[in-house]
C-alpha cells in the first residue's frame, strides 16, 4: 500500500489519533511560534487535517500546508471553512519528494515525526534534498522525531486500546485498538489500528482496520542526512520548551538553514 492510500483510509481516525498523543500536545505552541514568528513564506510538510495549520492561521499569519493525502486535505480545508482562515491557508497535493512551492520558502516544518512516512533512508535523503532547494538562501528547516526506545517498543508491540469515544458523524459508541509490528534491523514499524463499533448491548456491528508504515532516525543519521544535503545545523532541542538534547530526551528536534 502506498503512503497516500495509507492516510486516506486513516483520516477517518486522524483526529482522535493526535488527541490521544502526548507529544501532539507538546508540539503545538511550538510550530505555532516559530511560523508566527517567520517573516515571508512558511509552509508545513504533511499538514494532515490542518490541527497545526489552522491554529497558526487563527493567529493571523498566512501558510502552505502540503500533504499527499486528498482525503487529509478536504479535511484541512473544511477544519480551516469552519475556523473563519481559509483565506490564509494554501494547499498543495504532492508529495515532500516533489512539491512546488510558487516562490521559496523561509521555513519549512515537519512537524509530529512525519519525516518517518519517508521509509527508506534513500526516500528521507531525497525529500530532504527536495525540501532544500525549495528553501530561500538562509531559510530553515524544522522538524521532530521521537527517539527510539526499545522498552516501549516492547511494550507497544501488544494490543492497546488507545481510545473509547462516541464518533461524533455517527453517535456510534466506538472502541479504537493498536498494535505495531517492529523490524528493528531496518528500523521500520508497521502500525496497526482498527475500531469496533459497539451497538448498545455491546455488540460489535462494524470493524474497519487502518494501516501505516513508519521509521525512525537515530539522532546521529538525522544530522549526517542533513548535512549531506547541504544544511547548516542551528540547533537540536530535546523537547518543545526548546531544552537542550540529552541522552533521556523524549525528542529530537532540529533546526536547520540552508546557508545563505
Amino acid at each position: 500500500m502506498n503512503p497516500t492510500a495509507e492516510y486516506d483510509t486513516f483520516a477517518s481516525i486522524y483526529e482522535i489519533w493526535t488527541a490521544t498523543a502526548p507529544a501532539a500536545a507538546r508540539n503545538l505552541p511550538f510550530y505555532v511560534e516559530v511560523c508566527r514568528e517567520t517573516p515571508g513564506l512558511v509552509v508545513e510538510l504533511g499538514v494532515g487535517d490542518g490541527r497545526i495549520a489552522v491554529e497558526v492561521a487563527k493567529v493571523g499569519k498566512s501558510i502552505t500546508g502540503v500533504d499527499a493525502s486528498a482525503e487529509m486535505l478536504h479535511r484541512c480545508r473544511a477544519r480551516a471553512q469552519a475556523a473563519g482562515v481559509l483565506d490564509r491557508l494554501t494547499l498543495i497535493h504532492a508529495d515532500f519528494r516533489d512539491f512546488v512551492l510558487p516562490q521559496p520558502a523561509e521555513l519549512i516544518t515537519i512537524p509530529y515525526h512525519t519525516i518517518g512516512h519517508l521509509v527508506t533512508m534513500d526516500d528521507k535523503r531525497a525529500g530532504l534534498r527536495h525540501i532544500y532547494s525549495q528553501l530561500a538562501p538562509g531559510g530553515r528547516l524544522i522538524f521532530d522525531h521521537f527517539v527510539f526506545d526499545p522498552d516501549a517498543a516492547a511494550r507497544h508491540s501488544g494490543v492497546i486500546l488507545r481510545a473509547e469515544y462516541t464518533d461524533s458523524e455517527t453517535g456510534q459508541d466506538v472502541l479504537l485498538w493498536t498494535t505495531t509490528r517492529y523490524d528493528l534491523e531496518a528500523q521500520t514499524m508497521r502500525i496497526i489500528a482498527w475500531t469496533d463499533e459497539i451497538d448498545g448491548v455491546g455488540v460489535v456491528v462494524r470493524r474497519q482496520y487502518h494501516r501505516l508504515n513508519f521509521s525512525w532516525l537515530e539522532p546521529e543519521q538525522a544530522r549526517a542526512l542533513l548535512e549531506e544535503a547541504g544544511f547548516e545545523i542551528e540547533a537540536l532541542y530535546g523537547d518543545f520548551d526548546r531544552s537542550p538534547f540529552c541522552d533521556d530526551s523524549p525528542e529530537q528536534i532540529w533546526v536547520a538553514r540552508r546557508p545563505r
